[in-house]
């Protein structure tokens, strides 16, 4: 495992500990609600997912992830001239020289409704998918979703949580920069 996704994951895993909406959205497959009644817990299909409304069209939301200079105010530091389909980026955590960097693929992108990427995270690749519905009001409704750990129940567990606490803190910081042109950082923001 090279030093570049030891940071990226340690800095995606400590975020759980600091979001308090980690375990309010996670996604738990049908299988694993069966626990309860007698039955084996499955964490095959768990994921992590956050959810928000942004009051601006899906466009504008859209491009706050698929322009480099966009998502550099809010998310992660990017270099690239905006996402392709069927290309690879990397993105950066932090804009020094010695930022470290990991490279996405970008899978899908459907302006204004969707973009794929895959993604290192703990030596395994994970599918991100960004879903962004129009509302009859104008506004968006923004998902992300992480899919695809493996590893043990407890280990996908672990890094569905991760994923969860640190996708809520992007779509607050994607919202305060879309609606309101306020750069709340979270990567460069975080202790």
């Amino acid at each position: 495992m090279s030093s570049n996704t030891l940071n990226r994951r340690g800095f995606i895993g400590s975020l759980a500990t600091t979001t308090a909406l980690a375990a309010a959205a996670l996604t738990l497959p049908p299988a694993m609600h069966a626990q309860g009644k007698g039955k084996p817990m499955k964490s095959d299909n768990l994921s992590g997912k956050a959810r928000i409304r942004i009051r601006r069209s899906p466009s504008d939301v859209f491009t706050a992830f698929a322009d480099a200079r966009a998502m550099s105010k809010f998310w992660f530091t990017r270099r690239d001239d905006g996402l392709r389909e069927g290309e690879s980026v990397s993105w950066f955590i932090g804009s020094g020289e010695n930022a470290v960097s990991f490279d996405i693929r970008v899978k899908e992108l459907k302006h204004p409704g969707k973009i794929v990427i895959e993604w290192e995270n703990g030596g395994e690749h994970t599918q991100v998918v960004w879903s962004i519905e129009g509302t009859a009001e104008g506004d968006t409704i923004l998902t992300i979703e992480e899919s695809g750990f493996t590893g043990s129940r407890q280990a996908i567990i672990e890094r569905a949580l991760d994923s969860t606490a640190g996708f809520n803190q992007v779509i607050v910081a994607a919202k305060a920069l879309v609606e309101h042109s306020i750069e709340l950082n979270v990567v460069a923001d975080h202790a």
